[in-house]
């Protein structure tokens, strides 16, 4: 009697957890048809191309310079950005002045090489295009093997707090991916086939140890009289627009406190949360000073702008300077992500502090991640991350 009163109430709970298997497989299906056709159709071919474009422009060098000469100049990426300016700029960085002679360090690299054989051989081991090289021939790889084995992909993209789950709830929804995570989702898949970032030469330790040194003048490009005229020059401009009513509008949206995107509030209602009350201060304030925030800001921008147009031309310390305000705004950026991080570690584990089953979060793996990517970008620039505070 009872096991007969029983069966359709658990006929019908299977037939409805298989539907919903099947709901989710579906969306997982279209959360790996959405992440690899961004990496194989776009990413991995645009990454395919700047290789062949870099080595292309490290044969003409090859060519010029001998081989060494190029091998050396792969290691410390002058070919990362590969286009005439590109690599113009990248050599200007790596010398520290326009005024570089690639015959002169032909020669000191041929030296450096017959003392040191083996620390050349070290040093330029393993260049830039060869790591990129080898980095996307495993991306392909991940892509090749990972998105074929669904128990490893469900592994990647099921949230956290569903790993959490415990029981009989865990052992029937543990797995899944509904459609409002399915953003998260995919974020997470993206981010399990992008390489690792770290690289193994740095262009630091290549000057150092062929001894190039940059030239004190160019330490000297932002002057004080630079900073006042090109400051003067973005504040006239913008007391100009500023009285378009349809330019104003731009400048506002540009530079402004932007109102946060609404599709924050499901795939993150943390990061929404902050843009939002950031938006409502800025809101807040008086016309006048909601305009000098404006102004500020435009003014950074304008003169980001004209230094890049200096550096371009080939104006004396403007490539060093743009790459040491690279690397600072990288730096303050790594640095303002460590500390969201550490909150985030306090928050938690007060909301759970005497909870000794509850899953606890650790900070130090993510902070550490943070730091190398940050160092590495810094690195590429030809600066030492730890004079950054990295």
């Amino acid at each position: 009697m009872a096991n007969g009163f029983l069966t359709p109430f658990l006929s019908g709970a299977l037939g409805e957890y298989s539907r919903q298997e099947e709901r989710n497989d579906e969306i997982i299906s279209k959360i790996i048809d959405s992440v690899a056709n961004k990496v194989l159709n776009e990413e991995i071919p645009a990454e395919e191309q700047l290789i062949k474009d870099s080595l292309r422009y490290k044969k003409e060098y090859e060519a010029n310079y001998g081989p060494d000469v190029a091998q050396v100049l792969d290691a410390a990426n002058v070919f990362g950005n590969p286009t005439d300016i590109g690599v113009e700029n990248a050599l200007q960085r790596f010398f520290g002045t326009k005024d570089y002679s690639l015959n002169n360090f032909k020669t000191k690299v041929e030296g450096y090489k017959k003392n040191n054989p083996d620390n050349f051989d070290t040093l330029v081991g393993s260049t830039f295009t060869d790591q990129r090289t080898a980095k996307l021939d495993d991306r392909k790889e991940f892509i090749n093997t990972k998105f074929s084995d669904i128990p490893s992909i469900r592994d990647l993209i099921v949230s956290p707090q569903r790993k959490e789950m415990t029981g009989m709830t865990g052992l029937m929804f543990g797995d899944r991916v509904d459609k409002m995570e399915a953003p998260s989702a995919t974020s997470r898949l993206y981010e399990a086939t992008k390489p690792d970032s770290g690289m193994i030469v740095s262009p630091l330790a290549i000057k150092s140890e062929l001894g190039i040194d940059v030239p004190s003048n160019v330490q000297e490009f932002m002057t004080t009289d630079l900073f006042t005229k090109l400051t003067k020059q973005a504040y006239d401009r913008f007391d100009k627009d500023i009285k378009t009513q349809s330019v104003k509008r731009t400048l506002e949206t540009d530079f402004g406190v932007r109102k946060p995107d609404p599709k924050l509030q499901e795939t993150n209602p943390t990061e929404y949360a902050a843009q939002k009350k950031a938006y409502d201060e800025f809101k807040a304030l008086p016309a006048a000073d909601r305009e000098n925030i404006i102004r500020d800001n435009f003014t950074k921008d304008y003169i980001r702008k004209e230094v890049s147009k200096m550096a371009t031309a080939g104006v004396p310390g403007a490539a060093q300077y743009q790459a040491n305000i690279s690397a600072q705004s990288i730096a303050q950026g790594a640095l303002t992500r460590i500390q969201e991080l550490q909150q985030y570690e306090k928050a938690v584990s007060s909301s759970r502090p005497f909870d000794p089953e509850s899953v606890q979060y650790n900070a130090d793996e993510d902070i550490e991640e943070v730091k190398a990517e940050a160092r590495r970008q810094i690195t590429s620039l030809g600066l030492n991350p730890e004079d950054y505070g990295i």
